[in-house]
């Protein structure tokens, strides 16, 4: 009977019940928004690095990645990479050769790191052979050994394809060396810090120039991304004297807007939670206020106070369960609809390929959320109810019905 009566009292005043189911519905479609928005803007940065420079692990020479030196070379990398290969684990691995060059032609000069690859072995790790302007993956060259820049590079040096330039470095014996190389293709990233200092080469190219045997970084790709500080843990034990690190680890910046993503989506959960507190105390209170000669009268009459203490909980629980389902309808609806076709940001993309972010963002948020919102949102109305009950609670019902209108 409370729980019939109090569904029948939100609709008393029709008009205020349904601006304060329309401000919270709104308030979660706004604050879900934002949260899947920034998701999926961290996801895509996280994913973009992933696939185009970083992969899942890397491994290295215990020196090499605090001092660069072209002699920094992987030990016991026949061991390693068989076990990588045969390892379920894996999808791809790639062997890389790297070395810091001083890249010119007839129209500028740059830095540049020369990335020497085996492009078959590098399709499976990265995607850097998609992001081509004519899909030249070493496959077309003659003569002079082949090279790929970036847009940027390319617009630095005013290399065109076809066009050669020079590379100096100084190989393993420490002489210096120049080389010859023909620009094949041109490739552009979504990141332009990585597009700024970073060109391609065939690693037998490379290793030729510099008298080199080893090789100085392995990439692995896996399986699924769940399983990288499992099967980092058990490479270290493995293999102690290498230098094992996942993408939070080269990439510790990714790692950390992580960590921010789950502390923002607390922030924007507190404030969708105080939104809704703050509309069920005001509507509830304005409710108990305006009632105070019926809510006297119940009392009067021998109404149990607990009756009364409930029934503005359940009219605040109704005041909930109507619009934070509608709430959370509205935005799955948005989400999953500009998950599928994306968020046209192409306005500002040279801005976000500075920071490694595509210019269309698909919006993403976990399903275990709808779940987390829908329970505090039950809590948060329980909680709100408390202070109008309370007050309903203290009414005299002698003064109420001898005072109210």
């Amino acid at each position: 009977m409370i729980i019939k009566i109090a569904f029948k009292n939100i609709w008393r005043n029709s008009l205020r019940s349904w601006t304060v189911i329309i401000a919270i519905t709104l308030g979660i479609f706004g604050g879900l928004a934002v949260i899947s928005t920034a998701t999926g803007l961290s996801k895509m940065r996280q994913n973009n690095a992933i696939e185009t420079y970083i992969s899942h692990l890397q491994i290295h020479d215990t020196n090499f990645l605090q001092f660069s030196r072209i002699n920094d070379t992987i030990p016991q990398k026949t061991e390693l990479i068989s076990y990588l290969n045969s390892s379920e684990l894996v999808d791809g691995v790639s062997k890389r050769i790297k070395t810091e060059s001083f890249i010119q032609s007839a129209g500028g000069t740059s830095g540049v790191i020369l990335n020497g690859i085996s492009p078959d072995n590098e399709k499976n790790v990265t995607l850097i052979y998609q992001k081509l302007n004519h899909g030249n993956y070493f496959q077309k060259h003659k003569r002079k050994p082949p090279i790929i820049l970036s847009q940027i590079l390319s617009t630095k040096l005013n290399a065109k394809i076809n066009t050669t330039v020079q590379c100096s470095f100084v190989n393993s014996y420490g002489e210096s060396v120049v080389c010859v190389f023909k620009v094949i293709d041109i490739f552009q990233t979504n990141n332009s810090l990585y597009d700024e200092v970073n060109a391609f080469v065939k690693m037998e190219d490379l290793k030729a120039y510099a008298k080199l045997t080893g090789i100085h970084e392995i990439a692995v790709k896996l399986e699924d991304e769940s399983n990288v500080d499992t099967f980092r843990n058990e490479l270290i034990s493995k293999f102690p004297n290498h230098q094992i690190d996942s993408w939070r680890g080269i990439a510790p910046e990714l790692g950390y807007a992580d960590k921010m993503m789950n502390l923002i989506l607390i922030i924007f959960l507190i404030i969708i939670m105080l939104a809704l507190a703050f509309g069920i105390i005001n509507t509830m209170l304005m409710a108990v206020l305006e009632r105070k000669k019926e809510l006297g009268m119940l009392l009067s009459i021998g109404m149990n106070k607990k009756k009364v203490f409930g029934m503005i909980i359940w009219e605040s629980v109704f005041l909930a369960l109507l619009s934070g389902p509608l709430g959370l309808l509205c935005s799955y609806i948005a989400i999953t609809t500009f998950a599928k076709k994306g968020i046209d940001l192409s306005f500002a993309a040279s801005g976000l390929r500075s920071v490694g972010i595509e210019s269309t963002i698909y919006p993403y948020v976990e399903n275990r959320f709808y779940y987390i919102i829908s329970i505090l949102v039950i809590l948060t109305a329980i909680l709100s109810s408390l202070y109008p009950a309370i007050k309903a609670l203290k009414l005299n019902p002698s003064e109420t019905l001898r005072t109210a209108n």
